[in-house]
C-alpha cells in the first residue's frame, strides 16, 4: 500500500473517531444511474409522493428525494432530511464495511469539523483521504477491497438517498480532493 493511500484512510480514521454530531447538506453531486439499495435502508425510508415534511419535523424517516428534486430543496429540509434519514442508512452501509470505525459515522465523518461548524456542509471535505489522480490505478492496486466497496456500494446508494444518478469514478472528486 502507497504510503500516501495509507496515510489518507488513517486520517479518515481519526476523524471518523473523533466525529462530534451535527448534521446537514448543501450536496450537488451529479453523474450515472442508481441500482445498489441496501435492504436496511430502504426499509427505513418510505416513499411518499409528497415531498418531504417542513424542517423540524422530527426523528421520522423522511422519503427519499426523487430524482431531479433535491436541488429544489431548502437547506432546513435538506437538514431535516440528513438528520432523520441520510445519516441513519450511511451509517447502516458504513458499518457493514468496518462495523466498529462507522458504529459512530455522523456529519463531520464527510462534512468535515469546519463544514459542519459553519453550517454549510460544503463538499468536497479536504478533511477525507485525498483521491490520486488516477484512482482506478492507485487504488485497484493498493486498495481494491477499498475502491470495490466506494465503487458498488457507497456511490450508488448515496445518489440514490439523494435522488441522483449515480456517478463516475471522476466523481470520486465529489466528496474527496485530488492529492
Amino acid at each position: 500500500m502507497s504510503s500516501t493511500v495509507r496515510s489518507a484512510l488513517l486520517a479518515l480514521a481519526a476523524s471518523s473517531a473523533a466525529s462530534a454530531s451535527g448534521c446537514g447538506a448543501a450536496h450537488g453531486i451529479n453523474g450515472g444511474e442508481v441500482s445498489l439499495r441496501p435492504p436496511a435502508a430502504a426499509a427505513a425510508l418510505p416513499a411518499t409522493e409528497s415531498g418531504p415534511p417542513p424542517a423540524g419535523a422530527n426523528a421520522a424517516p423522511i422519503a427519499v428525494p426523487a430524482p431531479g428534486e433535491w436541488k429544489t430543496w431548502s437547506h432546513e429540509q435538506k437538514l431535516a432530511y440528513m438528520k432523520s434519514s441520510f445519516i441513519t442508512a450511511e451509517r447502516t452501509l458504513f458499518s457493514t464495511w468496518e462495523p466498529v470505525r462507522y458504529r459512530d459515522l455522523e456529519c463531520r465523518t464527510c462534512h468535515g469539523t469546519a463544514g459542519v461548524s459553519s453550517g454549510t456542509f460544503r463538499m468536497p471535505n479536504p478533511d477525507l483521504p485525498r483521491i490520486p489522480p488516477e484512482p482506478e490505478a492507485e487504488l485497484s492496486t493498493h486498495e481494491p477491497q477499498v475502491l470495490d466497496f466506494m465503487r458498488s456500494r457507497v456511490v450508488p446508494e448515496t445518489a440514490r438517498l439523494l435522488g441522483l444518478r449515480a456517478f463516475d469514478l471522476e466523481s470520486c472528486y465529489q466528496c474527496h480532493m485530488r492529492l
